[in-house]
């Protein structure tokens, strides 16, 4: 009977101890496999940013060239209206 009960509890803690073991190599194998999954996602918004940002440099650039251009037809606007009325005028 004594050697039943000792069976018993033997297989019971290794049971208890395999499952303990288990679940941790589990948990550290998810935890491995979250980590790579953040580093994955990391480089795609990295990768996603700098786009951005070399289309917000570009959209820059166009905004500057586009206020160079209204600021010469502004001026040009500027002699003409000028000319016109020393033309009128005369």
């Amino acid at each position: 009977m004594n050697e039943v009960v000792i069976t018993t509890l033997v297989t019971a803690m290794t049971t208890i101890g395999g499952y303990l073991l288990g679940k941790r190599k589990s948990n550290a194998e998810t935890d491995t496999i979250v980590i790579s999954n953040v580093k994955e996602l990391l480089g795609v918004y990295s990768n996603t940013i700098n786009d951005l940002k070399n289309e917000i440099k570009e959209l820059k650039d166009k905004i500057d060239k586009y206020e160079e251009q209204i600021d010469n037809m502004s001026l040009e606007i500027h002699q003409l209206r000028k000319e016109l009325k020393k033309n009128a005028s005369v």
